[in-house]
């Protein structure tokens, strides 16, 4: 007969997240904010005043917290949710480990164990307001990726973030055209398409869904991401980039029918317009209607700020090359992972 199997080194504390007191709030906010780094006291009370006009509630802090050397405690990982535009919730995560003899597994777990309960106080506090989870990262950050898989996430994409300075002479006139956005060479739209603001209201706001829910058929941008959110959840998304213009949102029709949009945010505090989102059906697909949607909202854009930005999924080669053409490069890229929170609830129920 054989003993017992020694415990894994990983499982050896039994310390567990749990969410940040106001005793512990200080030293988590140095720990999330410095990583192994130390933080001025003034950056942390900053942080803290303005975490209400951010959108950050501090209470939805979880907090993996054990005994540190020649202290009470010590804050060994942090999770942060921010619940956000769309019922989405975007999770923010401590980097390094300032205690060098808790190995990288320990580390692991701990951030995953955040994660989760991070996760459950935004759904006790938000109920049904809180629907995805979503954590970006930068490719290198393999520790993250990891922790985010523990914790039931799963990777979504690639994404490429790209930039145009604009350049003088682009600005393409008045940008409240009544009625409806012309080509940038004038003429037709090709296809009979024509292309227009939406008008506020009940009417376009409907169209608008039915024109984000064609385009997604057969899309090459995060395809993963279809039926996880409703197409209200999205919108509500979208709107909450920058600041919303419905002269900025466009409608394409055919024959009457919406067959697709672009959607512009004006971020003024950043000096550029973001590029939210640009779909059509595969009932306009082929045309040459992209690019010439995209060199209109060029125009259009120059005319406001210095700068357009854009993501896309690296996997969508199409875009990419049309964005390559049109003057854009790459600025930064990040690795999306999203969930559930009803599934992750579910496979990780809070301990009562």
């Amino acid at each position: 007969m054989t003993g017992p199997e020694p415990p894994d080194s990983s499982d050896q504390h039994q310390d567990t997240a749990r969410p940040v007191g106001m005793e512990s709030r200080h030293e988590t906010l140095v720990r999330l904010l410095g990583g192994d780094s130390a933080v001025p006291e003034e950056a942390v009370k900053r942080f803290v005043r303005q975490a209400p006009d951010l959108g950050i509630d501090l209470e939805l802090m979880a907090a993996v917290i054990g005994k540190g050397p020649g202290k009470t405690q010590s804050v060994r990982q942090v999770c942060m949710p921010i619940v956000g535009a769309g019922r989405t919730i975007m999770l923010f995560l401590s980097a390094g480990s300032h205690t060098k003899d808790i190995p990288a597994a320990e580390q692991r777990r701990d951030r995953a164990e955040a994660i989760r309960v991070a996760i459950g106080l935004a759904h006790t506090k938000h109920g049904s307001g809180a629907h995805l989870v979503q954590g970006l990262l930068e490719p290198r950050d393999v520790w993250a990726a990891e922790a985010y898989e523990a914790a039931g996430l799963s990777r979504l994409a690639e994404l490429l973030y790209l930039s145009r300075i604009m350049r003088l002479g682009e600005a393409q006139g008045d940008i409240r055209q009544p009625g409806r956005i012309a080509p940038p060479e004038g003429g037709e739209w090709p296809g009979g398409v024509t292309v227009r603001p939406m008008v506020p209201g009940a009417d376009d706001e409907a169209l608008l869904h039915r024109a984000l829910e064609s385009s997604y058929t057969q899309t090459l941008d995060c395809p993963e991401l279809a039926g996880l959110r409703t197409t209200e959840d999205i919108v509500a998304a979208h709107r909450a980039v920058g600041a919303y213009d419905a002269d900025l949102w466009w409608l394409i029709e055919r024959a009457g029918k919406p067959e697709g949009c672009v959607l512009l945010n004006r971020c003024a505090d950043q000096g550029c317009v973001e590029l939210v989102y640009i779909g059509l059906s595969p009932a306009v697909r082929g045309l040459g209607l992209g690019q010439r949607l995209m060199e209109s909202a060029i125009g259009v854009s120059a005319a406001l700020e210095r700068e357009m930005r854009c993501a896309v999924d690296v996997r969508n080669e199409p875009a990419r090359r049309m964005y390559t053409r049109l003057g854009f490069r790459e600025a930064g890229r990040r690795v999306a992972f999203v969930g559930l929170v009803e599934d992750l609830m579910a496979r990780n129920p809070p301990v009562s």
